[in-house]
């Protein structure tokens, strides 16, 4: 993998997130978080990415960057179609816990 896929990945990922590593890492600590992912490896993964400068990014980092880009396209979807029906609910959801977990809070503007 050359350095300019490495960019386009690291572009992408960057514009699918929302969150710092420092929200992230606070939010880690939040006992919410751990009510909507099956395990702790989203939050982990996504800290390591924030804090790996694009230089340093391994192939396993643009796989797990992917994983993310992917995620967080479909788990928008859930949200854009749960807001539809119920637009004025600012409750934590299953949904918007879990992609917080992976990097994207729903009611942070960007």
């Amino acid at each position: 993998m050359n350095q300019e896929e490495i960019n386009k990945v690291y572009r992408k990922y960057r514009n699918s997130i929302n969150m710092t590593f420092q929200e992230l890492r606070i939010w880690k600590n939040n006992p919410k978080s751990k009510e909507a992912s099956l395990s702790r490896n989203p939050i982990n993964r996504n800290i390591k990415l924030l804090a790996t400068p694009k230089t340093q990014w391994t192939v396993r980092d643009v796989e797990n960057a992917n994983r993310t880009i992917s995620y967080i396209a479909r788990a928008k979807g859930i949200e854009k179609q749960y807001k539809k029906n119920n637009p004025k609910d600012k409750s934590l959801t299953p949904n918007r816990i879990a992609l917080r977990n992976w990097g994207y809070d729903v009611f942070k503007k960007k």
